[in-house]
């Protein structure tokens, strides 16, 4: 039977608990065996060969611009959820990747440089994963 102590009591499930122990350190441990460079760099050559599956190789920082943020939500989305936090956040990192609407390699590879590892490691995979699902689709249509 349940009482009214136990009612309110969270089950610590891994992903909480790795969420958590991250969130309190503030970033992914051994940072020094990662070269953000080679990093970022990945990540321009993954958005260049995206963006020229759609016939836009010269637009690839309009790609990687619109995606460093989606991992804090979609604007429309945090807009209409009125998340306030997210909307600024989201704010910040538009101002942060491109002035006046117009993207800069330079400034996003700033942006890039300022996010801890594992955000910057989230945008190598994402990106990863976008590229293979693309490839795997260019292959399968061939058949």
């Amino acid at each position: 039977m349940r009482t009214k102590r136990h009612s309110n009591f969270k089950r610590k499930t891994l992903k909480n608990r790795i969420t958590n122990y991250i969130c309190k350190k503030g970033d992914i441990c051994c940072t020094e065996d990662f070269d953000k460079t080679k990093i970022i760099n990945q990540i321009f050559d993954l958005y260049e060969k995206i963006a020229d599956f759609y016939g836009e190789k010269d637009n690839y920082l309009d790609y990687v611009d619109n995606d460093v943020v989606k991992f804090i939500g979609y604007k429309i989305d945090l807009e209409r959820d009125k998340d306030i936090e997210g909307v600024k956040l989201f704010n910040i990192i538009s101002s942060r990747t491109s002035k006046n609407n117009i993207v800069s390699k330079d400034s996003i590879i700033n942006f890039l440089n300022e996010v801890p590892l594992y955000f910057l490691l989230s945008c190598l995979g994402s990106a990863y994963y976008s590229y293979t699902d693309i490839k795997e689709t260019m292959e399968n249509s061939k058949k």
